[in-house]
């Protein structure tokens, strides 16, 4: 009688040896396995949208500056374009012709028309029907021997004939009333605004006659180009070149800056011929092989 009520007790319990073959085995390290994969997947997707975000960035912030680059060349030479205007105007010329711009593009109207900038593009078109004008005003009475410039004349690189560096058109050459003394006076030059440390370029091949620094002026540096034609560059941050070195078109000689008498940085640029003062405007982007880069 003890025997089988011992043998209902362990049969109850389910501690019989058929009962210890049924027991079911621990799976928690299974499912911590399965939780640090699953964190280490969303870590690395992550962490790959971490790395296509700051790609992304960079390439904005290039596309930002080139397009800042390219809106500064814009209204500068929209500037000179209005300047321009302004000159026929007061010989009694008068640019309204309305031809094809098309027939007068050149490579930076073909990138403008593939630019995401609408105000970019807009702001070249409204350049180009001016230019347009312009042409047709000044091609009807353009010289003979303009015309038809023997090739090494053009490519001789004595006359200054390029920007001498990248900005806004602050002041052009004509009277004004000077922003400090505020007195009525001719400007001699033409002033390119832009920030500290922009590169200045020699306009022509030449040779530094000074490099130094000049009441009003500031630190300046100015070149002789030979045939009369000299060059000088005012309110530098620093100068590259001293006095007796040979520079060639397009060499960065200085840094702007905002030395002497001046409102902010910027660059003063004159034009000599045999001692008299000439209008910049009239000499820059001449076609040479050097304007064209």
């Amino acid at each position: 009688m003890i025997e089988q009520n011992n043998t209902k007790i362990n049969d109850s319990n389910g501690l019989s040896p058929e009962g210890l073959g049924e027991l079911r085995p621990d799976k928690g390290p299974l499912y911590a396995k399965i939780a640090i994969l699953v964190l280490l997947m969303l870590l690395c997707v992550g962490f790959g949208y971490l790395i296509s975000v700051k790609s992304a960035s960079r390439k904005l912030a290039l596309l930002e500056e080139e397009n800042s680059l390219l809106r500064a060349k814009i209204e500068l030479y929209d500037a000179t374009v209005d300047s321009i205007h302004s000159m026929l105007d007061s010989l009694g010329l008068k640019s309204e012709g309305k031809s094809n711009p098309a027939l007068y593009r050149g490579g930076a109207s073909m990138e403008m028309e593939h630019s995401r900038d609408p105000k970019l593009k807009i702001k070249m078109e409204n350049t180009e029907r001016k230019l347009v004008g312009i042409l047709q005003v000044l091609e009807p009475s353009m010289p003979e021997n303009l015309i038809r410039t023997e090739p090494e004349e053009v490519l001789s690189g004595d006359i200054p004939s390029i920007y001498p560096t990248f900005g806004r058109i602050s002041d052009a050459w004509g009277t004004r009333i000077h922003p400090i003394t505020n007195n009525l006076e001719f400007h001699y030059g033409l002033d390119i605004a832009n920030e500290i440390g922009t590169p200045i370029y020699a306009t022509a091949a030449g040779v530094v006659i000074s490099a130094e620094y000049e009441s009003g002026y500031g630190k300046r540096i100015l070149v002789d180009h030979g045939n009369g034609y000299r060059s000088m560059y005012a309110h530098l941050y620093s100068s590259r070149v001293k006095a007796g070195d040979v520079v060639t078109k397009g060499q960065i000689i200085a840094l702007m800056g905002n030395s002497g008498l001046s409102t902010g940085p910027h660059l003063h640029y004159e034009v000599h011929f045999n001692e008299r003062k000439l209008n910049p405007a009239n000499f820059l982007n001449r076609v040479d092989r050097y304007a064209l880069r």
